[in-house]
């Protein structure tokens, strides 16, 4: 009788164990798409402001000299202590922004990118091509 106690509290001790660990992983992946979650939002909403801002200075195509100005915010990572950069590529009609998430425990890193489309203003119009979140986007004539 006594044996079958001890295999008995034996065995509920290990389920016991293996449902806090399976609680554990749980909890640990939906941190991690909470935080992939959270910067493909902030990507999407500087994206978002820097297609309006580049769509909107074709306003000034009439005038002689112009400029725009435009501060980036920076990225604001779950876990980070930090303001995280970015990076952002502006081309012909089209923004990528892209952050990656380093995760501690595989030691890998993962990228997260959004690319949004603007409206060309005219060339005669100067934007700066390559810029980080936390920077400044300037755009002249």
């Amino acid at each position: 009788m006594r044996g079958q106690i001890s295999l008995d509290l034996i065995l509920a001790i290990t389920i016991g164990f293996f449902a806090i660990g399976g609680v554990i992983a749980i909890n640990a992946q939906i941190g991690e798409m909470q935080t992939e979650a959270s910067v493909r939002q902030q990507l999407d909403n500087i994206g978002n402001g820097l297609a309006a801002v580049i769509s909107n200075s074709a306003v000034l195509n009439d005038a002689t000299t112009a400029s725009i100005y435009f501060d980036i915010p920076f990225l604001l990572v779950p876990g980070e202590e930090k303001p995280q950069p970015c990076k952002i590529t502006i081309g012909s009609g089209t923004i990528t922004l892209t952050y990656n998430i380093f995760d501690l425990e595989t030691g890998t890193s993962s990228p997260v990118e959004i690319t949004k489309y603007y409206v060309d203003p005219e060339p005669e119009m100067t934007v700066s091509n390559s810029v980080e979140c936390g920077g400044r986007l300037d755009i002249t004539k």
